[in-house]
């Protein structure tokens, strides 16, 4: 039995979702993989170029041991939100921890700031071994997050203890076979120290500031990692929905498209954000389109993925119509999730 699909603007039901977004999702996966290690080898490059050059004692990025700088590298370039040097103006405390398992899985590097009384924490996630290399997982922009007050405390108290010591600890990475090596930069009101640990442990204060921020980051294993990504897209989904009624349909459908966005209808194909601005300006005075996602899911690089949920129309005159709907999203240049194709299900 058919079930009601979701309504497009003209209050029609929006059908037909074509079997080439499922083929073209799966080849989009392939493409993304070659381009996220492209992405790593070429900063890497470029941070290599800035070794060359002189370097501020507090330019502790340079310092990162081997296996470290490809992924510190990730995060020293501005325009994707990265910074070089730790220490910054405005910032009395900053953390960088980068983490990679030995055993491959889930590499991190993780910078903390306390700017005024916000502690805000940047996240770039990696996937790979350290035999093979690691892949950017997601966007080339960081995963940004404020942290509670006692997070604050806990971390400021964590680094001032960190600070008093610097340079290599903890024995040989053979010890420490099913844990994770750490760099770790510390620039702490006006004076900047780096910590390497072939084997994170609790057993010194560098290792306990490493864990902490591990701990609150997340994303610590494959499986985390896939439960953030999905919880991520979800919030996407419940966010433009929330916007739908704020700001109206047409703004929200707008704000969230990606520049080539499909939608597919059963009357008309809408390709790219102007169509869709142009189709959705004539949206009826009083209409509403209400949705929630059920569920979704994120490709193994995590920049793709899939959403399906549950929508009503509302008529000017109350008229109530159900339908289904999937969609697809990509992440933007910031790492923001952006609808590339939207289409309802029978």
């Amino acid at each position: 039995m058919a079930v009601p699909c979701r309504t497009s603007r003209n209050r029609e039901p929006r059908c037909g979702l074509a079997a080439k977004a499922v083929l073209g999702l799966k080849q989009g996966l392939d493409v993304m993989r070659g381009w996220a290690m492209i992405r790593i080898i070429a900063v890497a490059c470029g941070l290599a170029l800035v070794s060359a050059a002189p370097a501020a004692a507090q330019n502790l990025a340079l310092r990162a041991p081997a296996w470290a700088q490809a992924l510190v590298a990730a995060d020293v370039t501005p325009t994707t939100g990265g910074r070089a040097f730790i220490a910054a103006e405005g910032v009395p405390l900053s953390v960088r921890v980068t983490l990679a398992p030995l055993r491959g899985g889930v590499a991190r590097v993780i910078r903390y700031d306390l700017r005024g009384d916000a502690g805000v924490l940047a996240v770039r996630r990696f996937t790979g071994h350290p035999s093979t290399g690691w892949w950017l997982w997601g966007g080339d922009a960081p995963r940004v997050s404020e942290v509670t007050a006692a997070q604050r405390a806990e971390i400021a108290s964590l680094a001032r203890s960190a600070a008093g010591i610097a340079g290599q600890l903890g024995g040989p990475a053979e010890a420490c076979p099913a844990g994770e090596q750490a760099y770790i930069e510390i620039a702490l009101d006006g004076r900047a120290v780096s910590i390497s640990r072939p084997c994170v442990v609790d057993s010194d204060a560098g290792g306990r500031l490493a864990l902490r921020l591990s701990a609150i980051a997340g994303s610590r294993t494959e499986e985390e990692l896939a439960a953030a990504a999905v919880d991520e897209l979800l919030s996407a989904d419940r966010a433009f929905a929330a916007m739908a009624q704020t700001d109206g349909v047409p703004a929200a459908f707008a704000e969230y498209a990606s520049s080539d966005a499909l939608i597919v209808t059963s009357r008309e194909v809408l390709n790219g954000r102007d169509a869709i601005v142009a189709s959705y300006a004539d949206w009826p005075a009083g209409a509403r389109l209400e949705w929630a996602p059920e569920t979704g899911r994120v490709s193994a690089r995590g920049d793709m993925g899939w959403t399906w949920g549950n929508s009503v129309y509302i008529a000017p005159d109350g008229a109530r119509t159900t339908g289904r709907y999937v969609s697809v999203w990509t992440r933007d240049v910031e790492g923001n999730w952006r609808y590339v194709f939207d289409a309802p299900i029978r």
